[in-house]
C-alpha cells in the first residue's frame, strides 16, 4: 500500500495524478477522434486514488500473488486506466493498430491492466474469480474492480457480486462509478442497485466520487478492512473536470469538436502545471525514486 505519511504532499500528489488521467483521456480521444470521454472523466478520480493505494506490478514486471490487481470493468474508459497504471500521456497511439493502448484494456497488449475487459458486466465476475484465485494461492494481493451503475443492470455483474459475497472474498473491492448514464441514456431513478449493494455488502461506503480526500479515506479503510467483499458507491459526474462536457445529454461515444477539446487540454494542462509547481515546492515531498509510474514511495 502507498505510504500515507507524507502530510500535505499526499493530497496534492493525488490531485496531480487525477489531472494527468483527465489530460491523457482528452488527448487520446482528440487524437483518435473516437472514444468515451465522458466516462473517462467521471472515473478519473476513482482510478487516481486506487492507484495510490494499490501495490501494482510495474510495467513489464511479473505479477505475483502478493501484487494487487486493478480491473476496469467499464473498459470503454480505458485511456484513464492506461494513464493510471502505465503513466501513459494519451499520445496518438490510442486505439491504433498494433498499439498496446487499445480501445478497451487487453492483457495481450498491456500486462498491467488486470483483466481484458470491454463487454459490460463481465469485469465484475472476472475480478471475483481473480480475487478467489489469489486467495487460494495464499497471496496477499487484493483486487479492485471499477464498474458503472448502468453496468450493474446486467445479470452477470450482479451474479458475480453475489457469488463473491457467498465466497466471503475479503480481498475484493467493488467500486461503482455512479455517473447516472448508460448507453441508452440515463440510468433508472431510485438507486435500486445502491440499496441492494448497501443491504448485502459485508462492508459498504458511499462518497462523492470527486472528493479526493473522502475517496482516499474510504478506499484505504475498505481495502484494509477484515470484511468483504467491500463496496464503494461513488456518485460522479459524467465529463467531470471539463465544464463543456459535464452532464451533457449526448450519446456515450459523442466526440466534442476540436476547439472544445483544445480548450479542455489547455485548461487541464495549466491546472496540472500549477499543482506540480506547488508540489515540487512542498517541504513534505519525499525524495525517493519511483517504483510504479506516477506513484511515489
Amino acid at each position: 500500500m502507498a505510504d500515507a505519511r507524507h502530510g500535505t504532499e499526499r493530497p496534492a500528489r493525488v490531485r496531480a495524478r487525477a489531472l494527468r488521467l483527465r489530460l491523457a483521456s482528452v488527448r487520446a480521444v482528440r487524437s483518435a477522434r473516437w472514444g468515451f470521454l465522458g466516462s473517462c472523466l467521471s472515473v478519473a478520480d476513482l482510478l487516481a486514488v486506487l492507484a495510490e493505494h494499490l501495490d501494482l506490478a510495474g510495467p513489464g514486471g511479473a505479477e505475483t500473488p502478493d501484487h494487487d490487481r486493478l480491473v476496469l470493468s467499464k473498459g470503454h474508459a480505458a485511456p484513464a486506466l492506461y494513464a493510471a497504471v502505465a503513466g501513459w500521456e494519451g499520445d496518438g497511439t490510442y486505439a491504433a493498430l498494433g498499439s498496446p493502448y487499445q480501445g478497451h484494456p487487453n492483457l495481450r497488449f498491456l500486462s498491467g491492466v488486470g483483466m481484458t475487459t470491454g463487454s459490460l458486466g463481465l469485469g465484475v465476475p472476472a475480478a471475483a474469480g481473480l480475487a478467489h484465485g489469489l486467495a487460494l494461492r495464499g497471496g496477499g494481493g487484493r483486487v479492485a474492480v471499477v464498474t458503472g451503475d448502468g453496468e450493474l443492470q446486467t445479470g452477470v455483474a450482479l451474479e458475480g457480486y453475489q457469488w463473491a459475497v457467498r465466497a466471503g472474498l475479503r480481498n475484493l473491492l467493488l467500486v461503482v462509478d455512479a455517473n447516472g448514464y448508460q448507453s441508452g441514456g440515463t440510468t433508472p431513478r431510485g438507486d435500486v442497485a445502491r440499496r441492494m449493494l448497501e443491504s448485502t455488502a459485508p462492508a459498504f461506503a458511499a462518497v462523492d466520487g470527486h472528493d479526493l480526500a473522502a475517496l482516499d479515506t474510504e478506499m484505504g479503510r475498505l481495502l484494509t478492512g477484515t470484511a468483504g467483499p467491500a463496496v464503494l458507491w461513488a456518485s460522479t459526474v459524467r465529463g467531470s473536470g471539463v465544464p463543456a462536457l459535464e452532464e451533457k445529454p449526448v450519446p456515450m461515444s459523442w466526440i466534442p469538436d476540436d476547439d472544445t477539446l483544445d480548450r479542455a487540454e489547455r485548461a487541464l494542462g495549466s491546472e496540472l502545471r500549477a499543482v506540480e509547481t506547488a508540489l515540487s515546492a512542498s517541504p513534505d515531498r519525499p525524495h525517493a525514486g519511483r517504483t510504479v509510474p506516477g506513484r511515489t514511495t
